[in-house]
């Protein structure tokens, strides 16, 4: 790579700051103030302007460097002027290609030849040594907020530095970063980053991605515009299932310029879609994680099935995420509202959208799930429209679409794997392959939340056991009878309780199989 470290121009304002914020952003905490530093600190007195630098790969911002004066002060009052450099900043997409030691192996002799006696800085202590840097104690100086580290360190230059002791003091600007509505303003100026507060922050040198695709042995992680191979560390294949990473799934990885990034762990889910895989395995098939809304997308023709999007609701519901029934081909059926009605019936908390994707009818009703840093998921039979639905609220062609059978009015299919695509706006979406059927296991929560008014009238029933049946006082036939709870709806109800607890006694024995085979193949290798 061809990299070129030169001075700051004006011009480079705005880019540098960009890339500064994608280089710290969710690094040491949620989001980021480095950017606005950086902006700071450039009109600042301390700054050194002829010592900062930045590295340009094609015309791009890929790299700095920003020096500022400090001092040192000692048990006397006396203050000693050092210098210290930070941020220091590498584009995180070309992290490991060099830039990184360009930039201090051209900057450290810049400030030598301006006479600082030294510098004295924060940074990462696994990196920093290489060129020089020691731990602060080595020459009795403590900063002024934490004393000392592994991470505070200094590097002599000039005659003079080891005369100096005592506690270390920042310039003023440093402390002029930490206002959230000030920081909140000055991001409007750039595209929007999700901030995230993660247990496994610092991050430090690893790094932080979104699970884009599953493969059957191989993942890749979006990770800014980039979609990076990856594979398992080893110490996964000693987890359950449920713990390896699925589509939507937060990573701490390491980056591999030559080939697979590393997955070191998975953050922690803020909610895990699951189903039955009743057709191929009996087991447990995880779909997706950390999904705010889901879209249960059903053409309004031969597709439409009230059953299955009951089915739908209860997994979304049991996973945590906000089921959205979006009713499409609205243009080609006549009586649209009674399909809501019935759709909306299946639970108060199941929305329930009639459009047109073709004709652009009911999308500006799906614009308030379309905001920055949501996820939205996409479930639904193959031809219900989810591609083209996608591409509608995208505006552009972000999915390949298929014409359905003319024959069946089924489709085929265009998705055949999930996937993870951000848009432009930071909108993630997840689109499924097509699912004509749902199985249920482990849903009861999902199924009280999506028939709560039957549970509801179950707790009205005279005997806390009642069946239903021919016990006096049942709340349950006394609204079938009055017609205020469907027959249909409630054999629903009972056919999906049936099948659910059915299926979780099949999950359970499967998974008591899998341990039983573990434990004799581990014998065999023994």
């Amino acid at each position: 790579m061809n990299i070129i470290i030169r001075k700051e121009t004006k011009e480079d304002y705005y880019n540098t700051e960009l890339m500064v914020m994608r280089a710290f952003f969710n690094q040491y905490g949620p989001g980021c103030n480095e950017h606005l530093l950086v902006h700071k600190l450039r009109e600042a007195p301390e700054y050194v302007r002829d010592c900062s630098l930045v590295a340009e790969l094609d015309g791009r911002i890929v790299g700095c460097v920003y020096v500022s004066k400090a001092n040192v002060t000692d048990s006397d009052g006396q203050s000693h002027e050092v210098v210290t450099i930070g941020p220091v900043a590498v584009e995180p997409t070309l992290c490991y290609r060099g830039i990184g030691t360009k930039l201090m192996e051209a900057v450290i002799p810049l400030i030598k030849e301006a006479g600082y006696k030294g510098i004295v800085m924060c940074g990462e202590p696994e990196y920093y040594p290489r060129f020089g840097f020691v731990t602060c104690d080595k020459f009795d100086i403590h900063h002024s907020a934490f004393g000392n580290s592994d991470a505070f360190m200094a590097l002599p230059l000039n005659e003079g530095f080891e005369e100096i002791h005592g506690i270390y003091a920042e310039g003023p600007v440093f402390e002029t970063c930490e206002d959230e509505a000030e920081l909140a303003e000055f991001n409007k100026n750039f595209p929007y980053c999700k901030a995230m507060k993660l247990a496994e922050q610092p991050l430090h040198r690893h790094r932080l991605g979104r699970i884009s695709e599953v493969g059957r042995n191989s993942f890749k992680i979006q990770y800014w515009e980039e979609e990076l191979p990856a594979k398992l560390k080893g110490n996964f294949y000693r987890m359950e299932s449920e713990e390896l990473p699925v589509v939507g799934d937060y990573v701490v990885f390491d980056m591999n310029p030559s080939g697979e990034a590393v997955i070191r762990s998975v953050c922690k889910r803020t909610n895990f879609l699951q189903r039955m895989d009743q057709a191929k395995t009996g087991m447990m098939q995880y779909m997706a994680a950390n999904v705010d809304y889901v879209f249960i997308v059903t053409s309004l023709n031969e597709d439409y099935s009230y059953n299955r999007i009951a089915r739908y609701a209860s997994v979304v519901l049991a996973g945590g995420a906000t089921p959205v029934a979006v009713l499409t081909k609205s243009d080609l059926c006549p009586n649209v509202g009674r399909y809501v009605t019935e759709v909306e019936s299946i639970s108060e908390k199941v929305r329930v959208h009639a459009i047109s994707a073709l004709y652009g009818i009911g999308l500006d009703e799906l614009e308030e799930y379309f905001k920055p840093g949501v996820t939205v998921c996409f479930l639904g039979s193959s031809g219900a429209g989810k591609s083209t639905l996608l591409n509608a609220l995208a505006g552009e062609e972000v999915m390949k679409t298929s014409a359905i059978r003319e024959s069946d009015g089924e489709g085929r299919h265009t998705t055949t794997r999930r996937q993870l695509i951000t848009l432009g706006n930071g909108v993630s979406v997840i689109d499924t392959p097509g699912m004509r059927e749902i199985g249920m296991a482990n849903v009861q929560g999902g199924l009280d939340d999506t028939f709560e008014d039957i549970l509801e009238l179950e707790s009205r029933c005279r005997f806390s056991n009642c069946r239903h049946q021919t016990e006096p006082g049942c709340a349950i036939k006394a609204a079938l009878a009055d017609g205020t709870l469907s027959e249909q709806r409630y054999t629903l109800y009972k056919n999906l309780s049936l099948e659910n607890h059915n299926n979780y006694a099949l999950k359970k024995q499967i998974s008591k199989w899998h341990r039983q085979m573990e434990k004799l193949s581990k014998k065999g290798l023994d």
